[in-house]
């Protein structure tokens, strides 16, 4: 089975130039695609019309905070932050601090699902949960596969929390 993107307007991206056509997406290792006048007729290929659509390659967040997805809605920090290390202290660091297994899999979930939405198909993280250090990247990689986003994920190792703590970040 093939699919095709039926009078699609393609941005090159390293152009930035719009071509109108129609394309077939190669399944494989390369996921390409190819430009094609007319689309050959067969019941079990896909063919998506995108009229008025623009396509382009899939995009890569190469610096994300996946637990940033549960800051939304949150409420004001203790103290207003007046410089970047206040930031860190009164914001982020007090929200890792919270995490737990339930938690870092419900941020996983959120943020993959608004990357896919986006059409950004790999993710780059650096994760910390100092309180549920043991299989957070675990339970982040399994929630990314189940929503199909690719990614490279790595713990965050500080000792701000004691020596203890960042021995496991090791582990």
């Amino acid at each position: 089975m093939a699919i095709y993107l039926k009078n699609a307007t393609f941005i090159d991206w390293q152009t930035l130039e719009f071509k109108n056509s129609n394309i077939k997406v190669n399944h494989g290792i390369n996921n390409g695609f190819e430009f094609i006048n007319e689309i050959p007729l067969n019941l079990n290929d896909e063919i998506i019309d995108c009229t008025g659509k623009y396509v382009t390659k899939s995009f890569v967040c190469g610096h994300h905070h996946i637990y940033s997805a549960l800051a939304r809605g949150m409420g004001a920090p203790k103290k207003n932050p007046e410089n970047f290390y206040e930031i860190l202290k009164y914001v982020w660091w007090t929200l890792d601090k919270c995490l737990d297994k339930e938690m870092i899999e419900a941020s996983a979930l959120s943020t993959a699902i608004a990357c896919a939405k986006s059409g950004t198909t790999f993710v780059i993280d650096h994760h910390a949960s100092p309180y549920a250090v043991e299989g957070s990247l675990e339970i982040i990689a399994k929630a990314f596969e189940k929503v199909g986003i690719s990614h490279l994920l790595c713990y965050e190792i500080s000792d701000r929390d004691g020596l203890e703590i960042a021995n496991k970040g090791l582990a």
